[in-house]
């Protein structure tokens, strides 16, 4: 009896992990198209500052930045590559995009940052890429850049 729990463990514990190793692909649609981040999905992972305001699940805060935009945005990299399981997979000015590998599971979250010319201000989103919940990982990340860049 107890062989066959073992067993069932085992069997779930490596669908698990392939689900997640399946579901880890770069998702389409990233970037910045005609001024806006990607739409968070109905999922409650994800959380953006260009979602509607109303949207209490997804939606959090622009961050209004003082100075430059460029010093900016090397303040967030450096920020988020120190955390130490972040990688940059797209940058250039006005725009940078993360992803961040959670240490026990292997979860990848998509970190996209989005900072206009025309205004000072950051766009954020950050959504997982696997699963339905993120246990308040992606609100939690988003509040450290927004303590990171507003004095």
């Amino acid at each position: 009896m107890v062989r066959w729990i073992v067993a069932l463990i085992v069997v779930l514990l490596a669908g698990f992990f392939i689900y997640v190793f399946l579901n880890n692909k770069l998702p389409e649609g990233l970037g910045v198209a005609d001024g806006t981040l990607k739409s968070c999905p109905t999922s409650p992972n994800c959380v953006s500052t260009q979602a509607l305001e109303d949207d209490v699940e997804h939606f959090a805060e622009p961050i209004v930045y003082k100075g430059k935009r460029k010093n900016t945005q090397l303040k967030i990299e450096s920020f988020m590559l120190n955390k130490g399981n972040a990688r940059i997979v797209s940058s250039y000015l006005g725009y940078v995009h993360f992803e961040v590998k959670s240490k026990l599971f292997g979860f990848i979250d998509d970190v996209e940052f989005y900072l206009p010319e025309a205004d000072s201000v950051v766009h954020v989103r950050s959504a997982s890429r696997v699963g339905y919940s993120d246990f308040g990982v992606n609100r939690k990340r988003v509040r450290q850049i927004q303590d990171l860049l507003v004095d």
